[in-house]
């Protein structure tokens, strides 16, 4: 009987649980995200060593690799350079060039939405768009940045231009660069053509 008792005194004596209420839990919508600028690159060897405009991807698809990173972009469907290859072939290629007028082109025909500008060199103009959310292709000679690589002529992607830091997907560079205003105004631009809705 003492043992009972002793065995019945340990159990009222240790801790009991204490009943909490369950943690109300957030309530999360379904959204999607919005998709997201990708960073292909021209030399990637999966593709680089198709034939493009004369060449090979890897020596002539800059405008064509970027024409690729905006489709997917606006699309919000995956868009390789050699996807995009598959569906515009040389098309959008002139003198041996990338022609982003045509690619721009071949965009609003797939999605009515879309809308894009003619051939511009304004600078201002360039930031403002890309700051307003379109994306902006841009051609360019020299360096993007210093300690880059030289280019003869070269198409980047503007994807971002957030409180004065402007984001360039180049497709010759492995990460995007990041430049401030006064090293923006430091290359040496060609011309601009931005594309977007509204």
């Amino acid at each position: 009987m003492a043992l009972f008792l002793f065995g019945a005194l340990v159990v009222w004596t240790q801790p009991q649980p204490v009943e909490e209420e369950p943690e109300q839990l957030p309530v999360v919508y379904d959204t999607p995200a919005e998709p997201q600028v990708p960073l292909y690159m021209q030399t990637d060897e999966r593709w680089g060593g198709l034939p493009y405009a004369g060449a090979d991807l890897a020596t002539s698809g800059c405008g064509l690799t970027c024409a690729a990173m905006a489709w997917e972009r606006l699309s919000g469907e995956t868009c390789t350079p050699p996807m995009l290859l598959n569906l515009v072939g040389n098309d959008y290629v002139q003198d041996g060039q990338n022609y982003m007028p045509g690619f721009c082109e071949w965009m609003a025909q797939q999605d009515p939405k879309l809308d894009y500008t003619v051939l511009y060199e304004d600078r201002s103009r360039a930031l403002e768009e890309s700051a307003a959310g379109r994306l902006v292709f841009g051609t360019m000679e020299g360096a993007l940045h210093e300690d880059g690589r030289e280019y003869g002529g070269h198409v980047v992607l503007i994807t971002e231009n957030l409180y004065g830091h402007i984001t360039i997907h180049d497709p010759c560079e492995a990460y995007p660069v990041a430049l401030d205003y006064d090293e923006f105004n430091a290359v040496a631009w060609d011309y601009f053509i931005s594309i977007g809705r509204g």
